[in-house]
């Protein structure tokens, strides 16, 4: 945006599916976009958009459904929450319900996203509120490559080593 006080639209381009967030890269604009048919079987994917040329460059399967992404402060990975939202008409939206989300990395080279080298982070187990499901909501990278994610449904935030995917700490969110 040159001026702030009136920013203009560059254009637009159409993506199957639903953008849920986007971060920029260098001249591309990774975004994540849900594919998902339902919500029993979610998909998404990570669409890697050139911004000179408005067209796709390339692709990613993210295996769920995307909600929010993040780039390090140094451009070397991405951070997407996956979420795999439940379906509030089912047992009236209360967790936990399959399939549980998870976090994935994916390394940035050169400033493009490389999609064969994507890391999935399994986020079972370690929230006190339906620790089977996890919902991954909203993430943050740090200057170390600290992952900082929220499980918004399980009231829990997660602390995860973006360099090779380890949770390095969790705790709930409060009351």
């Amino acid at each position: 945006i040159a001026d702030p006080r009136a920013p203009k639209a560059l254009g637009s381009i159409m993506l199957d599916g639903e953008p849920t967030s986007v971060a920029i890269v260098g001249g591309k604009a990774l975004t994540a976009v849900n594919t998902s048919e339902s919500k029993a079987n979610p998909s998404g994917k990570l669409a890697i958009v050139d911004l000179a040329s408005k067209k796709v460059d390339a692709a990613c399967d993210l295996g769920g459904q995307p909600d929010s992404i993040a780039v390090s402060p140094d451009g070397t990975i991405a951070a997407i929450a996956i979420e795999n939202e439940r379906d509030e008409d089912v047992d009236d939206g209360v967790i936990p319900q399959m399939p549980a989300g998870d976090l994935v990395i994916v390394p940035i080279k050169d400033g493009a996203a490389d999609c064969t080298a994507i890391k999935r982070v399994t986020l079972t187990g370690i929230a006190g509120v339906a620790p089977e499901d996890p919902e991954p909501e909203f993430v943050s990278i740090n200057s170390k490559n600290e992952i900082a994610l929220t499980l918004q449904e399980n009231n829990e935030i997660v602390i995860i080593d973006g360099n090779n995917g380890t949770v390095k700490s969790h705790f709930p969110a409060g009351k």
